[in-house]
């Protein structure tokens, strides 16, 4: 059973002591993944079990043991997440473009990035974060990227043109068009 209450979920996990435990940990997290019929990663802490493991399976199953976010990159990108505890629950998130992750059953780094032609790389690399970030007790409503209401100058005129954005796209408006949008949170006007 998937663990919705959050309070639960804002545990720090503890590491397990052997690679042996963490696989078992992992074979459950797993079977529960596969059971889900929309979820792409799993942490511990989400079936109620205290331990630094989770899953995630969005090109290939993978386990990661004790994991730990080595080095990431500077860039951001905005990805629209969900997750099992919270069903139903969409939040616009900040994750980083890439990230090396170490974990105690795997040799060597494993590297994810979201900058690259396949939508599924942009998937795993926000999913393991995502769940690296649930064995440290942080849900995605921690790193939900809010748009500040932007209040324009008030030289500008209905029909002057303005650039906004909505973190994806770029559209350069009639400010009489652009305000509702702006307005809504949804777009914010571009830097200059």
């Amino acid at each position: 059973m998937i663990i919705t209450e959050i309070k639960q979920l804002q545990l720090m996990c503890e590491e397990v002591k052997t690679v042996k435990e963490g696989e078992e940990i992992g074979a459950q997290l797993l079977k529960e993944l596969t059971e889900s019929t929309n979820g792409i990663g799993l942490a511990a802490n989400q079936i109620g079990i205290n331990k630094r493991v989770c899953v995630i399976n969005v090109k290939e199953p993978l386990v990661l043991i004790n994991p730990r976010i080595s080095e990431q990159s500077k860039e951001q990108f905005m990805f629209a997440e969900g997750c099992l505890s919270f069903p139903g629950k969409h939040i616009r998130t900040g994750r980083y473009v890439e990230v090396t992750v170490e974990a105690d059953n795997h040799k060597g780094k494993l590297k994810f990035s979201a900058d690259s032609e396949d939508i599924n790389d942009a998937f795993e690399c926000a999913c393991v974060q995502h769940e690296i970030d649930h064995l440290d007790g942080i849900t995605m409503f921690d790193r939900a990227m809010v748009a500040q209401p932007h209040q324009a100058p008030e030289k500008i005129g209905r029909n002057d043109k303005v650039t906004i954005t909505d973190g994806k796209e770029t559209k350069e408006l009639k400010w009489k068009k652009a305000q509702p949008l702006v307005e809504s949170g949804d777009w914010e006007m571009a830097p200059a």
